[in-house]
């Protein structure tokens, strides 16, 4: 057996019941493949558009609080209690939650729980994402970094709003170090640097002393948590989201100046799950790291610039081909 090193603990564990609006703590939880139980089975769909909304065009959705009325399952998707910014409550399950939600936000929406793969219409934007559209959810200048994802992932997202049959972002887990947290704050003192910001499935402590974006040297390796076996598939390129106000968060644009100038924009890692299982507040996180030797690591380093030139270009492509319609 490889050797597996302890790398620090489930701090904390996150679960956002509808996507872009707040989520709450739970203790423990079950990791399928699809990711954790309850994570983000419900979204809006921005009616005026005919398309799944996300917090990069609706950001007052961070204003939200979603739970569950029931405790959640792999079987089915439970109702869900959406908290207004004006305090008033909604359910799923209520006649009027399309007309209340509508309201609030200022524009027609409706509550929509995760629907199969198969129904494309569902998840296809109303316009392909090109490279315009790219620059302004992440508010840059120039394209970032889209190295982390693969070349067919990224035109799976330039086509639909997310992966099919998921609500995630992309990948079925996201997960920050207390330490990546802590080395921000010492590099940016006067940022807001709290977890919230980030929406994190797991929130590993770090043993104190070790400073620096531990989980990026994690990549291609193993964590062991419990029964539960994960892979760490890549850096997280961050959005602009993390600067946006939340609940009881207020703007805060340092946090992507911070990240710009120290991370290339990523935070966190992305998660995928090989062995499904419970993982617990308090387990010990062991980590088995990747086996590759520098000469294949060389090769990745150059696949990974080739293949960002691809997504790049792809982007780029899109745009004049949308302007030509």
């Amino acid at each position: 057996m490889k050797e597996r090193i302890e790398v620090g603990r489930v701090k904390e564990l996150w679960r956002y019941p509808v996507k872009s609006m707040e989520g709450a703590r739970v203790t423990e939880s079950f990791i399928g493949k699809a990711g954790m139980s309850g994570d983000r089975h419900w979204a809006l769909k921005d009616e005026s558009l005919g398309e799944l909304s996300t917090v990069r065009k609706l950001p007052k959705l961070l204003k939200f609080k979603a739970r569950y009325q029931e405790a959640s399952n792999s079987d089915r998707v439970p109702p869900v209690t959406i908290e207004l910014p004006d305090g008033r409550t909604v359910n799923s399950t209520d006649d009027n939650v399309n007309a209340v939600l509508s309201e609030a936000i200022g524009k027609p929406v409706s509550l929509w729980p995760l629907q199969p793969k198969t129904n494309l219409k569902h998840y296809r934007l109303n316009v392909p994402a090109g490279a315009t559209a790219m620059k302004k959810q992440f508010a840059t200048k120039e394209l970032p970094d889209m190295s982390s994802v693969s070349w067919r992932m990224m035109m799976e997202l330039a086509v639909f709003t997310t992966p099919l049959g998921r609500y995630h972002d992309v990948y079925p887990l996201h997960l920050l170090t207390s330490g990546s947290l802590e080395t921000l704050r010492e590099l940016e003192p006067e940022g807001d640097f709290r977890v919230e910001r980030f929406r994190p499935n797991l929130l590993i402590e770090t043993p104190r002393g070790v400073t620096g974006f531990e989980e990026f040297q994690w990549v291609d390796g193993k964590l062991y948590i419990g029964e539960v076996v994960l892979k760490v598939v890549s850096r997280t390129v961050r959005c602009s989201m993390p600067a946006q106000p939340q609940v009881a968060i207020t703007k805060d644009a340092k946090v992507l100046r911070a990240l710009e100038a120290h991370t290339q924009r990523h935070l966190g890692v992305n998660i995928s799950v090989l062995k499904p299982g419970i993982i617990r507040e308090g387990d010990a996180v062991r980590l088995e790291p990747s086996n590759r030797s520098d000469a294949l690591r060389r090769v990745d380093a150059l696949s990974s610039r080739v293949r960002n030139r691809a997504i790049q270009s792809s982007f780029k492509l899109i745009d004049r081909l949308t302007k030509r319609r």
